[in-house]
């Protein structure tokens, strides 16, 4: 037996899900933190050596090479 469906108000197509300003202003930074953390070289921030040896432990710890 074959179940007939209908689709209601709230499941139409081309519906956008909306997204707090706060959420995206967080995984920015997220991902910014991520890059101080893992890749900066001096690009960015013009005081390397004090970013360098402020997560250097942790670079290791987590496999990134940084010298």
């Amino acid at each position: 037996m074959a179940a007939i469906t209908t689709p209601t108000s709230e499941t139409t197509v081309g519906e956008h899900v909306n997204v707090p300003t706060w959420s995206l202003l967080l995984l920015a930074l997220a991902l910014f933190g991520s890059y101080v953390m893992l890749q900066e070289n001096g690009l960015i921030m013009s005081n390397w050596m004090a970013v360098h040896e402020f997560f250097h432990d942790a670079r290791h710890a987590l496999g990134f090479p940084c010298h």
